[in-house]
């Protein structure tokens, strides 16, 4: 199965687009238009990709079946649990 992957792109194109007119309907000159429609082009597609990553990384985060008595809270403190040797020593530059 493929993935798409571009749904924050394509997001992105379609508020350019409805930016774009609004902006000829308000009367502004080309460079204006454009110069908005990008801007809202950027922010549309950051704010997409930001949503779907969180809600890809819930999805791939929750277990298939939970016993009885454990909930998503304690399951998530177990998963943020590192060994110690895992844990950073404070070496190195601090700046």
């Amino acid at each position: 199965m493929v993935r798409f992957r571009g749904l924050h792109i394509v997001a992105g194109i379609v508020a350019m687009g409805v930016a774009a007119a609004l902006g000829i309907i308000m009367g502004l000159n080309n460079t204006a238009v454009f110069t908005s429609s990008c801007v809202v082009y950027v922010a549309v597609s950051l704010f997409v990709q930001s949503r779907l990553e969180k809600f890809r990384t819930r999805l791939q985060g929750l277990p298939q079946h939970l016993p009885d008595g454990v909930t998503l809270e304690r399951t998530a403190e177990r998963t943020t649990e590192r060994p110690a040797e895992q844990l950073p020593s404070g070496e190195g530059n601090a700046a």
